[in-house]
C-alpha cells in the first residue's frame, strides 16, 4: 500500500472511530474460574466489500486499565483496512467482562494469572472459529503486560506483539517503588484492598488528575466518555484500588525477574512515549533490552496513550508497525 493510500486509510479510520462498523460481532467466552469475557471480532474485509483470498492473518487487541472494546475501533479499522482481520477483548474488571469485587465500578482483581488464562481462552476461542494465523497481539499498557505474561507463560498462542507504552513498571510519582509495594501490602494485611489509591476515584468523565496525562489530542481523549454516555454507562470504571495495584506489583516483579525477558522468543516492537507519566520508562527500557527479539520505537512527542495521540504521533506509530508486520 502506497503512503498516499495508508494515510487515507488513516484518516478514514479517524473519521469514523465513533461509529461501529456493521460487520463487527460481539461475543462472549468463558475466562478463568468460570467469569464471562466480552470479546469483538471484525472480518478481515471493508464493510460490504471483497473478502481478501488469503487475509494476512489477525490482530488481536488487549486495552488498557479501565479501557475497552470500543475505544479501539479507529485502530480495528487501520488492520482491517491492511487486510487483517482484527478481534479484541475487555479485560476483566473493565469493559463488560466480568468484575470481581461486590461493587463493579472499582477497578480490583487479586492476582495478574487470571488475565492470562483469560487470554489463552480468548485464543482458543479464535482458533476455533477459524481466524487466521498469524496471531499479532496489539496491546496497551496493562494490556501489554498481560501479552508479555502470555508470551512468556503461554509460548505459542501469540506469534507476534506490538506493545503500546507496556506496563513493566508503574511510575509511582518520585515515590520509592518499595514504599508503594509495601503500602499496597499493608493495605491488604487490614482488608482495604477496595480502597482507592490516592489521587484515584470513582468514574467521572474529563480530563481531571491522571487523566489529563494520557494523551494530547482531546477530541480521541473524548472517545471514552462518548461511548459511556452514548452507548453504555455500564463501560465505566473507577480508579485503581490498592488491590489492583498490590496485583499489578507482584505481576510485574514477575515479569522483571532474571530469566523472563530472556524466555520471550517471538518478535516484540514496543512503542516508547517519550512523555508518559503512567509506567515506569526506566524499567521498561531496561526489560527491552533483554528480549532476545525486542525492538523500541521511540515516539518522543507521546504521551501514555500513543494510539488515541495526535494524527502526527499515530502517523510515526503505524509507520513502525506496517513495517514491523511487513504490509
Amino acid at each position: 500500500m502506497e503512503t498516499s493510500e495508508f494515510d487515507s486509510l488513516l484518516q478514514q479510520a479517524k473519521a469514523a472511530r465513533r461509529d461501529e462498523p456493521k460487520s463487527i460481532r460481539y461475543e462472549a467466552v468463558r475466562g478463568s474460574g468460570g467469569g464471562m469475557l466480552r470479546y469483538a471480532v471484525l472480518p478481515a474485509r471493508p464493510d460490504g466489500g471483497d473478502v481478501p483470498a488469503t487475509p494476512h492473518g489477525t490482530v488481536v487487541f488487549l486495552p488498557g486499565r479501565t479501557e475497552f472494546i470500543e475505544k479501539y475501533i479507529e485502530d480495528m479499522r487501520v488492520v482491517r483496512g491492511l487486510g487483517y482481520a482484527a478481534a479484541a477483548m475487555d479485560l476483566r474488571g473493565q469493559g463488560l467482562s466480568v468484575r470481581p469485587g461486590e461493587d463493579r465500578g472499582r477497578h480490583w482483581i487479586d492476582n495478574f494469572n487470571h488475565h492470562v488464562r483469560d487470554v489463552r481462552a480468548l485464543i482458543r476461542r479464535l482458533e476455533a472459529e477459524g481466524l487466521p494465523r498469524p496471531y499479532i497481539a496489539l496491546a496497551h499498557s496493562a494490556g501489554g503486560h498481560v501479552v508479555l505474561r502470555v508470551l512468556h507463560d503461554e509460548p505459542g498462542l501469540i506469534d507476534k506483539a506490538v506493545l503500546s507504552a507496556p506496563m513493566v513498571g508503574i511510575a509511582t510519582g518520585g515515590l520509592p517503588a518499595g514504599f508503594a509495594k509495601g503500602l499496597a501490602n499493608f493495605m491488604h494485611l487490614l482488608g482495604l484492598d477496595h480502597l482507592y489509591v490516592p489521587g484515584h476515584s470513582a468514574f467521572r468523565e474529563g480530563a481531571w488528575g491522571w487523566r489529563k496525562q494520557l494523551t494530547h489530542d482531546g477530541e480521541r481523549f473524548r472517545d471514552e466518555d462518548h461511548f459511556i454516555a452514548e452507548k453504555e454507562p455500564a463501560l465505566a470504571v473507577g480508579g485503581a484500588t490498592f488491590g489492583w495495584v498490590r496485583a499489578a506489583l507482584r505481576s510485574c516483579d514477575r515479569l522483571n525477574a532474571p530469566g523472563f525477558a530472556e524466555a520471550i522468543d517471538v518478535p516484540v516492537m514496543i512503542l516508547r512515549a517519550g512523555q508518559d507519566t503512567i509506567v515506569d520508562l526506566g524499567a521498561m527500557d531496561r526489560f527491552a533490552a533483554r528480549l532476545p527479539k525486542g525492538m523500541v520505537v521511540p515516539l518522543e512527542g507521546a504521551k501514555h496513550e500513543i494510539l488515541k495521540e495526535t494524527d502526527d504521533v499515530r502517523r510515526q506509530a503505524w509507520a513502525a508497525i506496517r513495517e514491523f508486520l511487513g504490509c
